[in-house]
């Protein structure tokens, strides 16, 4: 949707006070191990999302010894709608927003204004992982691909709290059983529209990031595939009043990704499967920026060590093309010289960042 065009981080990790002035394209980011430039990243992460993609324990962001953190940007829209700042300072407690001077509620409203995707040595757990990696992901592109998706989430949510709530006191009351079928109906059906739209930028990627491979996905909604939700509830109610939970809807939903006829999982090499993570994930930038109209911020995790030197020009040649602003962190300087169009590099050393002339 946009790019970052200033970032001010205060008593995040091991950084010292950081104020960056990033490219529009590809920013280079290097340093040796615990350097601090994977700290970075987090912070961008953290100012969209409230968290980093490393976990959310206030305790291991905020700097030893301090109380707080603190996190500013500039974010600048390309289609002329002007520049919008950001804010957010957190203690080990609760958290303070602010866009444009004005205090906000809810982290909806940062992260809608500086997407952020974020690839790292973990991102494996999108093939390898829970389901529960599978739904934030789809979820996660939801959000950004549909303007209802967030209200039709949250709105699910609250009928299954309730239903659970109602389940653990032996209670089922008709009013509630039938919103909860209502809002699990609509999720799942925005889900299986996010998820057609991605399939489309997916092909579209496929020969270009894994060529020679054919590569499907199919949403499993969390109950049997021949039933409805409500026959499925009814053939499970007595395992429900057992567990006191609800045990069929889209809070048990998973994403069946495919190589050729087999779970990726189950047949690809770890070569193959970094490769499927980063293609997926590419498509959410390239339906992110269709439906936005703006391009979006990726931030790619110790890219040297993730991806061999062709898959990397690949996925350099992309990202150089797309207009989407790029963080790439690799430990040496060097690691990937010749490799994509570097706009600009950035040395981290004992959690300083100085720009490379």
């Amino acid at each position: 949707m946009t790019r970052l065009a200033t970032l001010h981080v205060e008593r995040f990790r091991n950084l010292e006070p950081v104020d960056l002035e990033p490219a529009a394209g590809i920013n280079l980011i290097h340093g040796v191990n615990g350097a601090g430039k994977t700290s970075l990243l987090e912070a961008i992460h953290t100012l969209s999302l409230g968290r980093s993609f490393r976990g959310n324990n206030a305790n291991e962001l905020i700097r030893h010894g301090a109380d707080d953190l603190l996190l500013r940007a500039e974010v600048e829209a390309r289609s002329g709608r002007g520049v919008h700042r950001l804010a957010m300072q957190r203690d080990r407690r609760s958290m303070v927003l602010r866009v444009d001077q004005e205090n906000v509620p809810r982290l909806s409203e940062l992260a809608r204004l500086l997407p952020v995707l974020a690839l790292h040595p973990q991102s494996d757990d999108l093939v390898l992982g829970s389901p529960d990696h599978r739904r934030r992901f789809l979820d996660r592109v939801g959000f950004y691909a549909r303007t209802d998706f967030h209200e039709i989430h949250r709105n699910f949510q609250r009928a299954l709290k309730q239903r659970n709530a109602l389940l653990r006191r032996g209670q089922r009351e008709p009013a509630w059983e039938r919103l909860y079928l209502e809002t699990a109906g609509r999720l799942e059906a925005a889900r299986r529209d996010v998820l057609a739209d991605l399939e489309q930028r997916m092909t579209d990627l496929l020969d270009r990031m894994l060529p020679g491979h054919r590569l499907t996905l199919r949403y499993l909604p969390g109950y049997r595939q021949d039933l409805a939700l409500d026959e499925a509830i009814r053939q499970g109610g007595e395992r429900e009043r057992d567990q006191q939970a609800s045990l069929f809807g889209p809070h048990r939903a998973d994403l069946k990704i495919a190589l050729g006829d087999h779970e990726a999982r189950q047949v690809a090499s770890r070569g193959q499967i970094k490769m499927l993570v980063v293609l997926l994930h590419l498509a959410v930038l390239d339906l992110w920026a269709e439906v936005r109209g703006e391009p979006a911020v990726v931030l790619f995790d110790d890219l040297a060590s993730e991806l061999d030197a062709d898959n990397r020009r690949r996925v350099l040649d992309y990202l150089g093309q797309s207009g989407h602003q790029a963080f790439v962190s690799v430990i040496a300087a060097d690691a990937i010289d010749g490799e994509g169009d570097i706009q600009a590099r950035f040395a981290v050393e004992d959690g300083q960042v100085r720009k490379m002339v």
